[in-house]
């Protein structure tokens, strides 16, 4: 990597990290500050919304090196959103619902939500890359299948069950679909694209594994619960 775009990495990483970490305090309780309560908790999602703008600057300067091109503006603006929101969705899992989904409460309506829309997102940039709307239909029957259950009564109660193992089929089928996209010739040969990348196919399984092991494991347990 050229020297003059370090900075822009380690930007990228403190934009990365710095919208979680604010997101928590923005949705954390803070009884000890009194009054103050409020406007920490607006100078935090202050925060969350510059460590966006710090990451999508950083990524905007970077594509060029990393993909050979730069993507559309609204498609970039979309990536730095569902990046954002990916965060904020932990964050409310950490902090709102004590690291479990079921015990969420008022928040699992828009867990959920967020969830399928992460969810979504795979979908679309499945089939954009590969063209495999077969998978990207099972990545999305999959969630809704998963989550109909808890908002629909009398339904089968294999249902549930059955929308989990169609999406994880789906996001293993949608893993390997992107790395064979991966080893197609390009338009120009040599040039490094991301989903090449050694690292990024490292963080891509452990990412998709850790997402797919926090979905899941909270529908498997009240499944099995007699």
């Amino acid at each position: 990597m050229p020297q003059r775009l370090l900075p822009y990495r380690t930007a990228s990483f403190v934009g990365f990290v710095g919208i979680f970490l604010f997101a928590v305090i923005a949705l954390a309780r803070l009884p000890a500050l009194g009054p103050a309560e409020a406007p920490v908790h607006g100078l935090a999602w202050i925060g969350v919304v510059a460590a966006a703008l710090i990451m999508g600057r950083a990524w905007w300067n970077l594509a060029p090196e990393i993909f050979g091109t730069r993507m559309p503006l609204a498609a970039f603006i979309l990536l730095v959103l569902f990046v954002a929101w990916v965060w904020i969705w932990f964050a409310i899992v950490l902090v709102k619902c004590e690291g479990s989904v079921r015990t969420c409460g008022p928040w699992r309506l828009a867990l959920d939500v967020g969830a399928l829309a992460m969810w979504a997102t795979l979908a679309w940039v499945l089939w954009w890359r590969t063209q495999r709307w077969l998978v990207a239909a099972l990545i999305l029957l999959g969630n809704i299948g998963a989550r109909l259950p808890i908002y629909v009564s009398g339904l089968p109660p294999w249902i549930r069950p059955l929308g989990i193992m169609v999406l994880s089929g789906g996001m293993i089928l949608a893993l390997v679909a992107l790395f064979s996209s991966a080893e197609k010739p390009r338009a120009e040969p040599g040039t490094h694209t991301l989903f090449a990348a050694g690292w990024f196919r490292l963080v891509l399984v452990v990412a998709a594994l850790g997402t797919l092991l926090v979905l899941s494991v909270p529908y498997l347990l009240t499944w099995l619960t007699p």
